[in-house]
Order: structure tokens, then C-alpha cells, then sequence
């Protein structure tokens, strides 16, 4: 059986993918967090989780939170982007439409 992470660990893992996310590296993110996930709860159920502090838990959850936040961001202006390239894609098929005629 593998070992839990440390509290470290975990934050460090958040701290990765908030890299990743301002580098806008979001399809690399989303595994990355299903994986943190785990650790955390495999960590929570370790020593480690269950000698840890309320305070520091707390941040940890509210790190992660902030992070889904930022994720869900990131996906929306992504949709908008796709919807912008689409509209403008179409525009100039329309364009060239009339240009042949």
C-alpha cells in the first residue's frame, strides 16, 4: 500500500497546478486534481491527517476550492474563445460565399 502525502505534499501539488493553469496548461490540470483529490483523502484518513490541525485543513480545503474556482474560470473563458473563433469562422465563410458568387 502506498504511503499518504504529507500536508506539504498536498500544497505543493496545488501549487503546481495553479502553475499550470496561469500557463494555461488546463487539460494538463484537470487529471492533476482527480489525482490530489485522492491524496487528500488518503491523507486524511493517515496519521498525518488525523493528527493535523483544523486551521490547517481548513486552508488546505479552501486552496482547493479557490483552484476548482479558477479551473471553472479558466473552462468558461475557454467557451468563450470557442465561441468567438465560430462566430468569426463562420462570418468568413459567409464572406467568401458572396465573394464567389
Amino acid at each position: 500500500m502506498s504511503t499518504a502525502p504529507t500536508l506539504d505534499e498536498l500544497f505543493a501539488q496545488l501549487q503546481a497546478m495553479q502553475a499550470d493553469l496561469r500557463d494555461g496548461q488546463l487539460h494538463d490540470v484537470e487529471p492533476m486534481l482527480l489525482r490530489h483529490d485522492r491524496d487528500v483523502r488518503a491523507f486524511l484518513h493517515a496519521d498525518g491527517g488525523r493528527a493535523a490541525g483544523y486551521d490547517a485543513l481548513a486552508t488546505l480545503l479552501r486552496a482547493q476550492l479557490d483552484l476548482q474556482q479558477q479551473m471553472k474560470d479558466a473552462r468558461e473563458e475557454s467557451r468563450r474563445q470557442m465561441q468567438a473563433s465560430q462566430r468569426a469562422d463562420r462570418a468568413a465563410r459567409a464572406y467568401l460565399a458572396l465573394a464567389e458568387d
